[in-house]
């Protein structure tokens, strides 16, 4: 048991280090250059980064519309489910601004629970972890931005560059466009390779962006940042065991192995996947909507920071309880 705990330690801080030094490095720069514009960057991010990032994601991955429609369901669970508690929070702190929300009712699903995803679970597993990935950056970057943005026009939330990404990959999927060896085909494998580049440089500028915006957090700001931290880390995963109980009480999952040994274990993996994900922190890219928007980016910050360094304790517990309940 002990072996276990501390390879599932030693895998996540591998998996979390490099992105505190990063925003440790962002940190540094805000403290010497106070110069840096951040809406700017933000803008960066929002309009080119992050949907280079969306669309090579997902632009080769097959879906099955079963399992989509499962993991799918489960993060919108999540999100539903965590929302009244986030306003309860924010009620009692008196706080106005619907930024609050976001760092709770979101996950960071991409740099931290993809990798652990994928040494744990296998390729299948990493297969599941891109699946709850991608409907939990679709709903952040439509619920999530009419949140911070107070804009409730339909149109203009399907023309947000990461939807318009998704959805571009998601065809570019279905049809194969970068298949055999035509002229025009050779040029859309040319278009994809220059927006993998582009989108290998989101992360790394969330990241520094993050971390010089800490130089402008307050007292204020780190107690809020706490409360909203614990409530991810902690009321995540254990909504996410509930969803796991309702559905295997209705049937939805199997409770027995039964005949079929591959089906069992798709399902198993399947629930590991949403316990792990739900257990993941706020995601960087809540605090970058709240920067492109001006809706309480230092609050975002704190709570991102205080849930990562909980998540750091919290993530280990929590794989454990997936091997003696889920997995076993």
């Amino acid at each position: 048991m002990q072996t276990f705990v501390s390879q599932e330690m030693l895998m996540v801080i591998k998996a979390v280090v490099p992105s505190f030094a990063i925003a440790f490095i962002g940190y540094l720069l805000g403290r010497w250059d106070k110069s840096v514009h951040q809406k700017t960057v933000s803008n960066l991010i929002y309009y080119l980064f992050s949907p280079c990032l969306i669309f090579s994601s997902i632009h080769k991955r097959t879906f099955d519309l079963q399992e989509f429609a499962i993991i799918g369901g489960a993060v919108l669970f999540l999100i539903a489910a965590m929302f009244p508690l986030a306003a309860y929070f924010k009620k009692r702190a008196n706080i106005q601004e619907n930024g609050y929300y976001l760092p709770i009712i979101f996950m960071s699903t991409g740099t931290i629970s993809l990798p652990i995803s994928l040494l744990l679970y296998g390729n299948e597993g990493l297969a599941k972890a891109i699946i709850f990935h991608l409907v939990n950056i679709l709903v952040m970057y439509s619920l999530g931005v009419y949140l911070v943005s107070g804009s409730a026009n339909l149109l203009q939330i399907l023309k947000i560059p990461a939807l318009t990404a998704a959805a571009v990959g998601i065809a570019d999927s279905y049809f194969s466009l970068t298949t055999g060896s035509a002229p025009l085909t050779q040029v859309f494998i040319i278009f994809e390779r220059v927006i993998e580049v582009i989108g290998f440089g989101a992360i790394p500028l969330l990241i520094l962006s993050f971390g010089y915006s800490l130089n402008e957090s307050r007292m204020s700001d780190i107690k809020d940042g706490l409360a909203g931290g614990l409530l991810k880390i902690v009321g995540g995963p254990a909504l996410a065991f509930l969803l796991i109980y309702l559905l295997r009480t209705t049937g939805v999952m199997p409770v027995e192995k039964g005949m079929d040994l591959l089906k069992h274990l798709d399902f198993r993996t399947t629930e590991a996947v949403i316990i792990l994900n739900a257990a993941m922190p706020g995601p960087i890219m809540a605090y970058m909507l709240n920067v492109k928007f001006d809706n309480c980016p230092q609050k975002a910050a704190a709570m991102l920071t205080m849930g990562t360094i909980g998540g750091m304790v919290s993530i280990p517990f929590v794989l454990q309880l997936i091997n003696m309940l889920i997995m076993k």
